[in-house]
């Protein structure tokens, strides 16, 4: 087990570091989105010539 860990602990950091980034951006575009469709109703649109 030590020597598979060790062998492989790059390629273990660097995609739990992906998945979490994956994971990260999905919640800050989730919440990004969920500001938006707020914002859809309460937005005032002026036009003047």
């Amino acid at each position: 087990m030590k020597k598979i860990l060790k062998k492989y602990s790059g390629a273990i950091l660097l995609y739990s570091v992906i998945i979490i980034g994956v994971f990260a951006l999905n919640a800050r575009f989730k919440y990004l989105n969920e500001i938006d469709m707020k914002g859809e109703n309460s937005q005032l649109v002026a036009i003047s010539e």
